[in-house]
């Protein structure tokens, strides 16, 4: 369910940045140093994991007005419709929100680590997913494995994945790009 174009340029930019704020004048420093080295990111995902972080997820959205951001770490369909409501361009979830899948919400990306979680959602026309954790839940061997058995199905492996390992994923058939927050490191 996620917008074409938005698929296209995250296979065009191979990582998916995952940032978790800390604190706006820090975090603003950090993305105008990334984006500077990295002009080819147009995505970006902030994570909901502190108190704060929809309030700098919106300043940070003003700010940089030529990046599409997504809300992560998405547990309900309140997390959704909040951040649908400010306008962000893209959701995702460490696993299934079920309600948001019955009702097919556009550009969700549920996660999932099993063969189940997998099919469930590409019987329910998610064909995009997060594999989380991927270092833990088999890694690259995994989405190697199934290849060949849910041709459908294209993966952001997120957790665990650096500047060391994310080549090993990217180059397999079915990774659309890496997640990845210590992407400037």
């Amino acid at each position: 369910m996620l917008d074409s174009a938005i698929k296209e340029e995250l296979k065009n930019q191979k990582i998916l940045p995952v940032f978790n704020t800390t604190d706006l004048t820090v975090d603003i420093k950090r993305l105008e140093i990334f984006l500077s080295k990295n002009s080819n990111i147009k995505n970006i995902e902030i994570t909901l994991r502190k108190y704060n972080s929809l309030e700098i997820a919106i300043e940070l959205k003003k700010r940089f007005k030529n990046i599409n951001f997504g809300l992560g770490s998405i547990l309900s369909r309140k997390d959704y419709e909040i951040g649908s409501k400010e306008g962000f361009c893209f959701f995702v979830s460490p696993g299934i929100i079920l309600d948001l899948v019955n009702t097919k919400v556009k550009n969700y990306i549920p996660g999932g680590e099993s063969i189940s979680e997998f099919m469930f959602l590409l019987n329910n026309d998610y064909k995009i997913i997060k594999f989380f954790p991927a270092n833990l839940a088999g890694g690259k061997n995994k989405l190697i494995s199934i290849e060949s058995i849910l041709k459908d199905a294209m993966f952001i492996p997120t957790g665990g994945i650096n500047l060391k390992n994310y080549m090993d994923f990217i180059s397999l058939k079915n990774v659309l790009c890496v997640g990845m927050s210590k992407f400037d490191e």
